[in-house]
């Protein structure tokens, strides 16, 4: 879920709530592997763990492919045909891999079949406390705090407990990519995840008794957002307010991330071409200017753009902007919506701080309070005002 990595998932805020306390610690996922790679065929290498299938133990490597609504499988040796195909992960697990994919570890039961779109679906099912290390290996493996993975661990428990329902209609829980949370495994795992999800094991944030909707990014650039700027709508949150990183607005916690500042450029001749692929513009229609016209104090961040053409200007929420360039040109090319605009001749420079979408917890500003010798709970309740840490 960092930087570019969170979705706009509100459709499903009226499931948030569904769940309460008491369910984290024993509740299994479905998560899709390799959930961004478009796979018809993948091969698992066995090796000497203890991998089975229909109780038979499997040796060597296996594959499955796609071939129609049905999967090929080749199980030692034998090749088979069925809608789908399961099998248990034991001892020290089984590596999947696949064309253009990286080879990684899972553990536990392993289903293959094939998605509404005609590729591989491969699904593994893991118990949350077991997932969790996984996620904060992909999500902060690059912070050394451990106040700070302790904070990361307690709220993407959460935020687990109110999305898992983000892919249900897919036969699935969560995805393991930045659209739920970046979730690449068993293997590789920091020793402070691992650490901070046991310190933690059941906890969970609350607002007046129910789980939190704990989105978090990676850095803020001075000051969190509210939840309304950035998605609009009825979705306050009275925890999910902005929030200053920080006494010093010069020196905010997170300006100790990597890249807190950046620029990048922006000709026109792309802009036009993202802006027709978005439909913000017709076809015929090219890109001429671009402008801030609503931003918020005291953060500065970006709520609202104009984009010129020669015939109109078209208004664009900067949230619409960030995904939309990000998903054309890949999400370094907008960090966040806490930018300037420098005017250029036939093109713009975005002057910005800070990644991702800025609400809820900043990872990095979490990293720099516990340099500073905040625990973890003060963190969280820095971030989240007004929630309260309870035990499931």
């Amino acid at each position: 879920m960092r930087a570019a990595g969170i979705t706009l998932i509100f459709l499903i805020l009226t499931v948030f709530y569904t769940v309460m306390p008491g369910t984290a610690a024993a509740q299994e996922l479905a998560v899709r592997a390799f959930a961004t790679y478009k796979l018809t065929a993948a091969y698992g290498d066995c090796g000497e763990g203890n991998i089975t299938k229909n109780g038979h133990v499997l040796n060597g490597t296996f594959s499955v492919s796609v071939t129609g609504k049905n999967v090929k499988g080749i199980f030692n040796g034998e090749t088979q045909t069925a809608p789908s195909f399961s099998i248990h992960a034991g001892g020290r697990g089984v590596y999947i891999y696949g064309k253009g994919a990286p080879k990684r570890l899972y553990r536990g039961p392993l289903t293959f079949s094939v998605d509404s779109k005609g590729f591989l679906k491969i699904i593994n099912k893991v118990q949350v406390e077991e997932y969790l290390p996984g996620v904060l290996t992909g999500e902060i493996g690059d912070l050394k705090q451990k106040e700070a993975y302790k904070a990361q661990a307690v709220t993407a428990r959460t935020y687990t407990l109110t999305l898992k329902n983000n892919h249900i209609k897919e036969g699935y829980n969560l995805c393991d990519s930045p659209h739920c949370q970046v979730y690449y495994g068993a293997e590789n795992i920091k020793p402070k995840a691992a650490e901070a999800v046991e310190a933690t094991r059941g906890q969970i944030l609350t607002y007046k008794g129910t789980p939190a909707a704990t989105f978090y990014h990676s850095s803020c650039g001075g000051y969190t957002e509210d939840i309304t700027k950035v998605w609009g709508g009825n979705k306050s949150k009275p925890y999910l307010v902005s929030v200053r990183d920080g006494d010093n607005p010069r020196k905010p916690y997170c300006a100790i991330a990597p890249k807190f500042k950046w620029k990048v450029k922006l000709y026109f001749t792309g802009l036009t071409r993202i802006a027709r692929q978005n439909e913000w513009i017709n076809k015929n229609e090219e890109a001429v200017g671009l402008r801030v016209s609503e931003s918020g104090e005291p953060g500065g961040r970006v709520h609202e753009l104009e984009l010129y053409t020669r015939e109109r200007r078209i208004k664009i929420s900067a949230t619409d902007f960030y995904h939309g360039v990000g998903r054309k040109e890949t999400w370094n090319a907008v960090k966040s919506c806490n930018f300037k605009i420098i005017q250029g001749k036939g093109y713009v420079i975005l002057d910005g701080k800070g990644s991702g979408h800025g609400v809820g917890m900043c990872q990095w500003g979490a990293e720099g309070m516990a340099r500073r010798g905040f625990t973890y709970k003060q963190i969280l309740y820095h971030y989240y005002p007004g929630t309260v840490i309870k035990y499931d």
